[in-house]
């Protein structure tokens, strides 16, 4: 009797050992078909300055034609935030000026930045900025989540900024001597006049 009953008992193991091998093959199955989500990189132009976006590290993408001179680059390795964030990425050698993805990191500023040549954007300098930032290879690191969507900062007009310039700045030339009073990332008052200059100011 008690044969019979090993005899019976054999196939329920041999089913069930079916059935966790099929288990887990269906896990693996199921771990391979699930994919992690795709990180969105956040596309800018070519004229946002750094001091404009208000994230402390992110991943964009910069489009082509960065390198043209309109784009100003303040800084050497270490980079103004009143500079161009993908002009910048040229200038370091980071992007050519057919574009792509760069890191973004802001650092502190510096009591100054030195201008020089190099990748076919000229970088100017300046005495002084409150914020700087560094930029490397678009290549997010291991257990950092970059974020999808830029935080950019509202635009302050100049009336708000009145008595307080972020920096003055001077600019020479063999007849005249102007400085220049920021008031914000894109406004400059000429504080001899106190208008703002009709067209864009080239430092």
């Amino acid at each position: 009797m008690g044969i019979v009953v090993l005899t019976m008992k054999a196939p329920v193991m041999e089913m069930l050992l079916v059935l966790l091998v099929t288990g887990i093959h269906s896990n693996k199955e199921m771990t391979k078909k699930i994919k992690r989500p795709k990180f969105n990189v956040p596309q800018i132009n070519c004229d946002v300055k750094a001091g404009k976006i208000i994230n402390p590290e992110f991943v964009v993408k910069c489009p082509a034609g960065c390198q043209d001179p309109k784009y100003h680059v303040y800084g050497t390795d270490v980079y103004s935030s009143y500079s161009s964030v993908c002009a910048a990425a040229v200038h370091s050698g980071v992007l050519d000026n057919s574009g792509g993805k760069i890191l973004v990191r802001k650092v502190a500023g510096q009591s100054g930045y030195r201008g020089s040549y190099s990748n076919g954007v000229q970088s100017l300098s300046l005495p002084r900025w409150r914020e700087s930032f560094i930029v490397s290879e678009g290549k997010p690191q291991k257990g950092v989540n970059y974020p999808s969507a830029l935080t950019y900062s509202s635009p302050k007009s100049p009336t708000a900024k009145a008595g307080k310039c972020s920096v003055i700045l001077s600019k020479s030339s063999e007849f005249i001597n102007t400085q220049y009073c920021v008031l914000s990332d894109s406004v400059e008052i000429n504080i001899l006049t106190g208008q703002a200059p009709l067209t864009p100011v080239i430092f």
